[in-house]
């Protein structure tokens, strides 16, 4: 088998019946960058990102064996870094409120004018303070819809929630951040 040309489904397969190592390497090639960007937009932490994108693809490697297709293999790779993500955020809200790293993210690049990239520099800090604010629930439906390019019915799927009830999580998400950002917007 041509595992570059596999579906998803077709490498899941492989590996519950043969355990090959280099599938496992593609499925994780192919879907490692977005749940680590999706990792980082709910931790807003590097380290912890890194920390729970492990943890996500050991949760899962383990948990292929019981992987039944019911659902596509992303959509259920992303349900499993949910309930990671979801696990991470309550147990940091249970400890000492930590701040934002220190240090803020690199901005996108915004040409050569310093005074440009440091306006872009402060607004990422304030849309990163904004999601920061959001209840867990809430960020999930931002991340996964806006950041994540996430269908409606499919980030619902992910969350296990109504599709209603996400439409409403998007709604309310957005209209949090929209007064949290009010200065930074037209």
């Amino acid at each position: 088998m041509d595992v570059a040309e596999a579906t998803d489904s077709e490498l899941v397969i492989a590996i519950q019946r043969d355990g090959a190592g280099c599938v496992v390497e593609e499925l994780m090639r192919r879907h490692l960058p977005r749940v680590r960007g999706m990792m980082y937009q709910m931790a807003l932490n590097h380290a912890d990102a890194d920390d729970l994108t492990q943890e996500v693809f050991i949760r899962a490697w383990r948990g292929l064996a019981k992987f039944r297709g019911g659902a596509s293999f992303s959509t259920w790779l992303h349900r499993i870094a949910m309930n990671c993500a979801m696990s991470f955020l309550g147990r940091r809200a249970r400890r000492a409120a930590a701040p934002l790293e220190a240090v803020p993210e690199p901005a996108a690049p915004c040409g050569d004018r310093p005074d440009v990239r440091a306006a872009a520099a402060e607004l990422d800090g304030r849309i990163r303070a904004a999601l920061e604010q959001l209840t867990p629930k809430l960020r999930a439906a931002i991340v996964l819809t806006v950041l994540q390019d996430f269908s409606l019915p499919e980030a619902a799927r992910v969350e296990g929630c109504a599709l209603a009830t996400l439409y409403w999580r998007v709604h309310e998400a957005r209209r949090l951040m929209k007064r949290s950002l009010a200065e930074d917007l037209p």
